[in-house]
């Protein structure tokens, strides 16, 4: 129940943040649009930096709030360098408090709206791994998806890596648990 309150929050708030950034957007010369980055993404700089001289327990509460606040970056400025990168920042701060739902709707969404972003193979690769370990229950086209994705896309990926990624797709019908136990 906490899940579908979580989810359901998460997308009108992005819905309500694209609709008043497109606003912003349309009124707000190049000039500004950059400071105003510069200063998300201080603010962004400043919550990492008070977390790690605090020593502050890295709770769930504590991880939403930051990923919030990278994906506040995104949300503000989707045309950005920075934009993807917040949202891959965000998309690995929910994994790992284990927010995994979280976590692939905002790679999925990363994988969606920068098809050219420069560390989109790990984000496949993560995707493929949460859906098949962590998302209960187990998504295996989704898997299959993501894994094939990545072999397709990335025609100079390490021979090794190609051929573990090749083999888990031929026992796709197996859980992660029991692929590895059949390895064994």
């Amino acid at each position: 129940m906490m899940k579908v309150f979580y989810a359901i929050t998460a997308g009108l708030l992005m819905a309500a943040c694209s609709s008043n950034t497109e606003k912003k957007h349309e009124k707000s010369s190049d000039t500004t649009n950059k400071g105003d980055l510069a200063s998300a993404v201080k603010e962004v700089r400043a919550f990492e930096d008070s977390l790690k001289r605090s020593g502050m327990q890295y709770d769930q509460q504590t991880a939403v709030v930051y990923a919030e606040k990278c994906l506040s970056v995104t949300h503000r400025f989707p045309k950005s360098e920075e934009a993807p990168k917040f949202m891959d920042k965000a998309h690995i701060i929910f994994a790992s408090v284990g927010l995994h739902q979280r976590s692939v709707i905002v790679a999925d969404s990363l994988i969606a709206m920068y098809p050219m972003y420069k560390n989109r193979p790990m984000v496949l690769e993560s995707l493929a791994g949460a859906y098949d370990v962590f998302v209960v229950p187990r998504q295996k086209e989704k898997v299959k998806k993501y894994y094939e994705m990545l072999l397709k896309e990335n025609s100079e990926m390490k021979a090794e890596q190609r051929k573990q990624i090749e083999d888990r797709l031929k026992y796709i019908d197996l859980t992660f648990d029991e692929y590895v136990s059949k390895a064994n």
